[in-house]
């Protein structure tokens, strides 16, 4: 029995020696894994700091991840952390979509009498952006879920020729349905439906509606899929547009995406606040231009481009003999692949030309130092700056980031205001002195000024539509509570912390 015993013990022994000894390697090696990813921060910082072309701020939050989380750190960089001017794109893909940049620029072109070029701030966007501003378009604005979708869906259903559809986010709620199944219809018509969707965004958005579509004729394009481990360092470069055109003569676009908060149906809050806008005249030839060229971003065959271009009349028509209304219109749109970053220059060209006032509603307010320094400089400089952001947010993180930059505005005079603490504001539009106005999928922060592709309206005066907008935003004030001083410096230290935290990552995610 004792004899059992000690052989028991040696065994154990043994193996206690044999763990020991293997824990000792494993950890030695684990020693010489962390070093190198030490290594491989530190020469990740030192490329962030001498190559990258990226703007400070983002800068500044990576080098932190790197030094402080190596390990985190490092993954997060191969996964979404890769400057995305240096993606390599096929060269067939860029000329397809440069021939129709080129082919819509004729025809406004050939049409002179749309084209607008007497306001000092349209003709410098269309040398940032090559975008003509057009005259002779009737806009209605959209504030309500409820009523925007409804009126997306009438125009659908009145298609003759083609319907031409993109969302960041498509959800399979019962909002979701209703649109698949009025595509649907339309396809079975023998209407030409193109459906495309932003596989990160959407992807919640259910296989059984997506075969549906495609089995009933609906051509379906997920933008940048996710499906393999290479792919993955793509996705924190997102398509966030949201426009739909119908037979190239009318399109709508904002900020609403499809889902049940969108449409007024939603529970998360009491009342989601967005805005759409619905086109009529040759700005919606720039809305359709947009699509088609993120459709040939995903379809780079020459059969398709020659599709496109070969039926111009059918695609882009220009009634010239019709004025549909008398907005003036400048449809802008860019990405993380551009050389330049169109959408926030834009939008800091439109700050700098105000002289009175600058009217700011945006769910995710996360500005690069430019941004922030141009509306801090405008408020310094005695112009009455108003900015509406959420009181309670969809996100904690883009919630707690954006409240980090209460301070600095404060500070400078910018009056901000919460929305609503039970509701949601999502709408992102911005009026300078009412004289102009720019509204789309675009945010003020740091994601959509460099990684996501986003499209923009801007709008100049005399307009009707500034003038309703106006009126929109001082609705928006009267659910929303100006940011008293002393009060918003007596929050609680937890929150604070969770601001300054935020602050610093935020522009990385």
């Amino acid at each position: 029995m004792i004899k059992n015993k000690l052989q028991q013990y040696k065994i154990l022994t043994l193996l206690l020696i044999l763990v020991t000894v293997g824990l000792i390697l494993f950890l030695n090696q684990m020693i010489y894994a962390w070093q190198a990813i030490e290594i491989l921060a530190i020469l990740l910082c030192g490329y962030l700091v001498v190559f990258d072309q990226r703007d400070g701020t983002s800068k500044i939050a990576w080098i932190l991840a790197l030094l402080f989380l190596p390990i985190v750190g490092v993954m997060l960089y191969y996964l979404i952390g890769r400057e995305p001017r240096l993606r390599k794109l096929p060269k067939q893909q860029i000329q397809n979509e440069r021939e129709v940049q080129r082919t819509v620029s004729a025809i406004l072109q050939e049409h002179s009498e749309v084209i607008h070029g007497k306001h000092d701030l349209s003709t410098e966007i269309f040398h940032l952006s090559g975008k003509y501003p057009t005259t002779n378009n009737h806009l209605t604005v959209l504030n309500e879920g409820a009523e925007a979708f409804a009126s997306l869906l009438e125009d659908i259903k009145k298609a003759k020729h083609h319907v031409h559809v993109f969302f960041y986010i498509v959800k399979g709620d019962e909002t979701g349905e209703e649109l698949t199944n009025v595509l649907v219809e339309k396809a079975k018509q023998g209407v030409e439906v193109r459906f495309m969707y932003d596989s990160v965004g959407s992807i919640a958005f259910p296989n059984q509606l997506l075969l549906l579509m495609r089995k009933n004729g609906v051509e379906v394009r997920t933008y940048d899929l996710l499906n393999s481990p290479w792919l993955s360092n793509k996705a924190n470069w997102r398509n966030h547009r949201k426009m739909v055109v119908i037979d190239g003569e009318i399109a709508h676009t904002g900020g609403m995406n499809i889902g049940n908060e969108y449409s007024g149906r939603g529970s998360k809050f009491s009342y989601w606040r967005d805005t759409n806008i619905r086109i009529e005249g040759p700005a919606v030839l720039e809305v359709q231009e947009c699509f088609i060229y993120d459709w040939l971003f995903l379809d780079e065959t020459e059969e398709t481009v020659t599709h496109f271009l070969t039926q111009t009349a059918t695609y882009f028509p220009l009634k010239t003999d019709v004025q549909s209304g008398s907005e003036i219109v400048q449809v802008i749109y860019g990405g993380p692949y551009d050389s330049e970053r169109i959408i926030k220059d834009s939008f800091n060209d439109l700050i700098g030309k105000a002289t009175d006032s600058i009217k700011i509603a945006m769910p995710y307010f996360i500005p690069d130092e430019e941004s922030l320094g141009a509306l801090r400089r405008a408020a310094r400089c005695g112009i009455n700056v108003q900015l509406i952001v959420p009181g309670k947010g969809d996100r904690g993180i883009s919630f707690h980031g954006t409240n980090s930059f209460i301070d600095e505005l404060l500070s400078a005079g910018v009056e901000v205001y919460t929305y609503d603490e039970t509701a949601f504001i999502h709408c992102k539009y911005m009026i300078v002195d009412e004289f102009a106005a720019t509204i789309g999928s675009t945010n003020f922060d740091i994601r959509s000024f460099y990684l996501n592709h986003e499209l923009s309206m801007f709008i100049y005066g005399p307009s009707k539509i500034i003038t309703e907008l106006n009126q929109q935003f001082m609705e928006d004030l009267a659910h929303a509570k100006l940011v008293e001083k002393e009060e918003w410096q007596a929050r609680s230290l937890l929150t604070k912390t969770k601001e300054k935290i935020s602050g610093l990552f935020v522009p990385i995610l």
